[in-house]
């Protein structure tokens, strides 16, 4: 028997469905930003800089806060595509590994 590594198929899956989850999970956080948070113009009054600014700001932080949320949810998607693809690489080899110790009488 070969002194090599194991890898654990399963906990690589129960991996990939945890990112997944938690890139999910991040959805209502972005769309919350966007749409739950508003400044409308004039809320704070008119003819002032302030309330210009205010709001101004207000919408660029939407912009910024939407933004990062999708990179952070694009980063975790990238690597659980990553350990899915190397999960699935490797379940691969095992089955081959499998046939060939079949194919060559070993069972």
């Amino acid at each position: 028997m070969s002194q090599g590594y194991e890898v654990n198929l399963d906990q690589l899956e129960v991996v990939v469905r945890s990112l997944r989850a938690v890139a999910d999970s991040l959805e209502h956080p972005k769309t919350s930003a966007r749409y739950d948070t508003t400044v409308p113009p004039g809320m704070l009054g008119t003819g002032f800089d302030g309330a210009t600014s205010l709001t101004t700001q207000h919408g660029t932080m939407q912009d910024w806060l939407e933004g990062v949320i999708g990179q952070l949810q694009d980063f975790i998607n990238t690597h659980a595509n990553q350990t899915k693809q190397a999960s699935d690489a490797y379940g691969e080899q095992e089955y081959q590994t499998r046939q060939d110790l079949y194919s060559a009488g070993g069972n």
